[in-house]
């Protein structure tokens, strides 16, 4: 069985409605779908979002559900020397947790920040997406909203985008010896901002990688 997880339920209805043979279970308030995808079975694991969902929703998955593969996906906002824009699609090469420390400023220098222990999770990339634009990840709890502060997270981890799920997810994931692919679509480019993304921006960037998803039959493989 193949897990997809997404964080919201209007980063999966493409899928969602690709889905055969559809049965709904709710385990601790956390929706899972199972179904299939031409022959593959399939998990579609609606998380919420963050960490602590990602964290529960996963662990949940893995304990009840018979996966062998995961596939985190979604939107990302993208660095702004990343070479991303709007609508690219996005392979993670490692997961980080970027904000766990100190918040001393969101100036772009080395002591705006104080880190504590952090680990980078490798993550699974498949032959059929080795021409994709590919970098580290960053999971974050709060979307980045100033560029100081951009710049500084994406110059200290080489990175490329930042979500709020991943690590967390490929965590568990690792713990369970369960490969995982993170592929996300960039949604917004990580700059000086003061409102969270609208519907519109969120529906357009995850339809890209869906449509991305099921037009890769090899990634079920």
């Amino acid at each position: 069985m193949i897990a997809l997880f997404f964080a919201t339920p209007i980063e999966c209805e493409i899928i969602f409605d690709r889905l055969k043979n559809k049965s709904t279970f709710v385990l601790k308030k956390v929706s899972f779908i199972k179904g299939k995808i031409q022959k593959h079975e399939i998990l579609l694991c609606i998380s919420g979002i963050g960490k602590i969902n990602a964290s529960i929703a996963s662990i949940l998955a893995f304990e009840h559900f018979p996966i062998n593969k995961a596939i985190i996906s979604g939107i990302a906002g993208a660095y702004p020397s990343s070479g991303l824009d709007i609508g690219d699609i996005a392979v993670a090469e490692k997961e980080i947790e970027a904000d766990q420390g100190l918040l001393i400023s969101c100036e772009s220098s080395e002591n705006s920040f104080l880190f504590m222990d952090y680990q980078e999770i490798p993550l699974y990339i498949p032959d059929s997406l080795q021409n994709c634009k590919k970098g580290t990840f960053l999971t974050v709890s709060a979307c980045t909203g100033n560029l100081k502060r951009a710049n500084f997270l994406e110059k200290k981890f080489s990175a490329i985008c930042e979500n709020m799920e991943g690590a967390a997810i490929a965590k568990v994931a690792q713990l369970y010896n369960v490969s995982v692919t993170e592929i996300r679509s960039v949604s917004n480019m990580v700059t000086d901002r003061t409102e969270f993304l609208i519907t519109k921006e969120v529906k357009n960037a995850a339809e890209i990688v869906q449509k991305f998803i099921l037009e890769n039959p090899l990634l079920f493989e």
